[in-house]
């Protein structure tokens, strides 16, 4: 039989261990409802809460690499533009070299060819020297990707070793300028050293012998296949006369431009313009091969890009089951513990009216 007791009121006790459940339940619902999240600390569920830290560490790197990958997208199609236009100016050089082939130009239209020709070269140069993107030169032949032969690495993945970049060959950043095209990285052509003024690019290695130039230039008398140049009456000495500069350098007042040694050497002679032809191809090929590899590494790039998404996905939906709160369930619970709570308190206030009983005992 029950007692009743003054000191103890058991009924007031358990309602309010149930108010204070309901409570702290309803609190709990509104808490995910605010937030959106079933696990806001690690007292909601300590390893769930390890797993999706650890998780998003790994979508914020995806982050990231998508972002590294996109990066490389926009130096690939800077590098791209640029030698677009190289090439179109190639083409047109190669345009007004074989109208100088032809034989039929007298000395002013030659050297309205000629002075075309220059200010193009000098255009393609100037190009290449000031293009940058994020302050690394593309196409000067100056930045570390090119002088160290290691390319550009790009992150496209959270962890580190070979497997999580895509690395840029470095001939993409190799110099684009005309003397690099022409002579300095034309495989075709004999060269000396890296340094010296007398540079030998007009002899080639394959079998386009460039006799006219060559005996222009070295002022020497030639014949090839049946075919007399004589140079040697008229001095023509261009390349070796250390007035040329053959890097484009200018260090001295004095040193002319390699772009106008190659000018006065080709575009005076039919012959010699003829035999340039060759090293214009050279050129236009150097720059279309670099076109091709950048195209190549772009849509590889994109894929990455894709790849990064599907796995960005794939990583946030297992982070969501984990972290993320079920609305609907929540809802429910917060009307529940809500309705619980009030009538926790309604009985606890009849509760805490049982000991007054005792009173009509007295």
């Amino acid at each position: 039989m029950a007692s009743i007791t003054i000191n103890t009121n058991l009924a007031s006790l358990t309602a309010q261990h149930n108010l204070s459940s309901a409570t702290t339940g309803m609190n709990t619902a509104m808490e995910r409802l605010t937030t959106g999240y079933r696990i806001n600390s690690g007292k909601d569920d300590a390893a769930g809460s390890a797993v999706s830290t650890i998780m998003e560490a790994q979508i914020s790197g995806y982050d990231v690499a998508e972002a590294n990958a996109t990066m490389g997208l926009s130096l690939l199609d800077t590098a791209e533009g640029v030698l677009d236009i190289v090439g179109d100016y190639l083409q047109r050089i190669r345009d007004l070299t074989e109208q100088a082939a032809n034989g039929t130009y007298g000395t002013s239209s030659m050297n309205a060819i000629k002075t075309e020709v220059l200010q193009r070269m000098e255009e393609i140069n100037r190009l290449c020297t000031v293009i940058d993107f994020n302050g690394i030169k593309l196409l000067d032949g100056t930045s570390t990707a090119a002088t160290s032969k290691n390319g550009v690495n790009l992150q496209v993945s959270n962890n580190s070793g070979k497997n999580n970049i895509i690395n840029l060959k470095y001939t993409i950043f190799e110099a684009a300028t005309i003397t690099a095209l022409l002579i300095s990285g034309n495989s075709n052509s004999k060269h000396e050293g890296e340094t010296g003024i007398n540079k030998a690019w007009y002899e080639r290695d394959d079998k386009n012998n460039t006799a006219a130039l060559e005996s222009r230039i070295e002022g020497t008398k030639t014949t090839y296949e049946g075919r007399e140049y004589d140079y040697k009456s008229k001095g023509y000495t261009a390349i070796k006369d250390e007035k040329y500069d053959w890097q484009d350098i200018r260090s001295t007042s004095e040193n002319k431009s390699c772009i106008t040694a190659i000018c006065d050497a080709v575009y005076t002679d039919d012959a010699t313009a003829r035999e340039f032809l060759s090293f214009i191809d050279d050129a236009i090929e150097n720059v279309s091969s670099r076109t091709a590899l950048i195209g190549a590494y772009m849509n590889r790039v994109e894929s990455a890009v894709d790849a990064i998404s599907v796995q960005k996905e794939n990583i946030v939906s297992a982070n969501s089951s984990i972290k993320d709160a079920d609305v609907a369930t929540e809802s429910s619970n917060y009307i529940k513990y809500q309705i619980l709570q009030q009538s926790s308190a309604t009985l606890l206030a009849t509760a805490n009216q049982t000991p007054s009983i005792a009173l009509n005992l007295i």
